[in-house]
This record gives structure tokens, sequence and C-alpha cells, in this order.
């Protein structure tokens, strides 16, 4: 059999069913383990599948979703990430908190601190911030821009010429879809900007990604992830993702479970 039609037949496979083994792969096509693995490492370079220790599953690609829908998922690793986020932040600092539900998840961490200037384009997190007997010390500010009505957050130039007027000490972002070898992703190219703006901004940027960020693909990519000061997700990521990070020398950080 061809090596590009063994590929291709790999690829149907994971079509119709979730998760494949190196070893069912190679008593499929009658070839060795090693030959899988190269098989599984190119598919891989090229954002088709997401390896793991042992075997592989097709990428996803994430197109985007409601606010709503996002906000339900993953609350046990978003308030982890959320935790380990906060170790970043000191009374009187400015950050920036970039649009999403996992850095929404800080706002309920920030209440322990004093003299804070925020800035995010995130509406729910703008409206939370609001609350002046727990924030009452902080100057929030809200960026402009276009609504995204289902993402309840503003992008645009309106939001990016805003950003560009400020310089903080730390910015949390988010993404949709995070890649080893592409990078941090967006589900839009209208988000690319805004982002891009908000880590030029910064003297520290931190990018916070559940761990089922890393089994997907999406549209636009806003940053290598050399790009950021730290990477941090949760303890449920995949220990063959786990150590192509801490191989690559990228600073990944895995949250701590809930207690």
């Amino acid at each position: 059999m061809l090596i590009g039609t063994r590929r291709h037949e790999i690829m149907m496979l994971l079509d119709s069913k979730p998760q494949l083994t190196i070893l069912e792969l190679a008593e499929q096509f009658n070839v060795s383990k090693m030959t899988i693995r190269r098989d599984l490492d190119l598919l891989q370079s090229e954002g088709k599948i997401q390896r793991f220790h042992g075997g592989a599953v097709k990428v996803k690609r994430f197109m985007g979703a409601r606010y709503e829908q996002r906000a339900n998922e993953h609350k046990s690793e978003k308030l982890a990430i959320a935790k380990e986020a906060v170790k970043h932040i000191q009374d009187g600092m400015s950050i920036i908190l970039d649009a999403g539900t996992t850095v929404a998840s800080m706002v309920d961490e920030l209440e322990r601190f004093k003299g804070l200037k925020i800035i995010t384009r995130d509406l729910h997190t703008a409206l939370m911030l609001s609350n002046e007997e727990r924030f009452g010390s902080f100057d929030v500010y809200c960026s402009g821009g276009r609504i995204s009505k289902w993402a309840y957050s503003l992008d645009g130039v309106y939001a990016e010429k805003m950003l560009k007027a400020m310089t903080v000490d730390a910015a949390f972002l988010t993404c949709e879809a995070v890649s080893l070898s592409k990078g941090a992703m967006a589900w839009s190219p209208n988000l690319v900007g805004v982002r891009q703006t908000t880590m030029e901004a910064a003297g520290k940027t931190i990018l916070l990604a559940d761990s089922t960020k890393f089994s997907y693909n999406s549209l636009a990519i806003f940053a290598a992830i050399d790009e950021f000061d730290e990477i941090i997700t949760d303890s449920r990521l995949d220990e063959y993702e786990l150590a192509s990070y801490y191989k690559a020398g990228m600073p990944l950080t895995i949250a701590a479970g809930p207690e």
C-alpha cells in the first residue's frame, strides 16, 4: 500500500472511531508500530490528528459556540485555571482580561485584590466587575467595538484602537484552539487583530486554555506558542501533549484540580 493511501485510510478510520491505538493501526495495515508512529507524526504536523500516548484522535475544528453553552462546559477546570492565573496578580496592577468564559472565571478570584485597573472587552466580565460592593477599589474600563451578540464581547477596529492606547502589567488571553506547531487560534479572523493588540499592550501575556482546546484546530492563528510568558491549562491534558510541550521548552503550567 502506498504511504499516502495508508494515511488517507487512517483518517477514514478515525471518522468512524473516536480514537485508535498504534497497535490497532499496525495490525490493520500489517506494518510496524514505528511506521505507524511516523504516519501519525506527519498527520499531526499537518493538523489532522492529535497524538496521545499510544494512539491518536482526529482533530476537531472549533467553529464557534454561544456564550451560554461555553459557560456551562468544563466549569471545574476553568475554575482551577482561574485560581492559577491570579497568582500573577498583585494589588494595584493594571491588567487586560480577554473575552471568554475561562477568563471570566477569574472574576470571583479578583475580589481579594485592591486597586486593580482592568480593561476588558467581555460584556459579562465588565458587568460583574461593576459591582461596587465587591470591586469598589477597582478602575474598570470596557473597550469599544462591534458587539458579538452570541459571544457578548466587543471586537473590531474600535476595540483595537482603545487597546493600542494602553500599557498594562499583564494580559490574560483565551483562545478557541491551541496547537504546539500552529499556535493559539481564534474561530474568526475578526479576533486576530484585537488579540494581537492585547498582547502588544502587556508586559506579560498569559494564555488560559482548558485541556479540550488542545484537541481542536480553528480558523485564524493569532500568536505562536512561544509568544506567551505562560500557558495555563488543567490536569486533564493528555500526557503525550504535556510531554510535547515540556520537550519543546514551552512554559506550560498545569493548574491543580479541585480539592
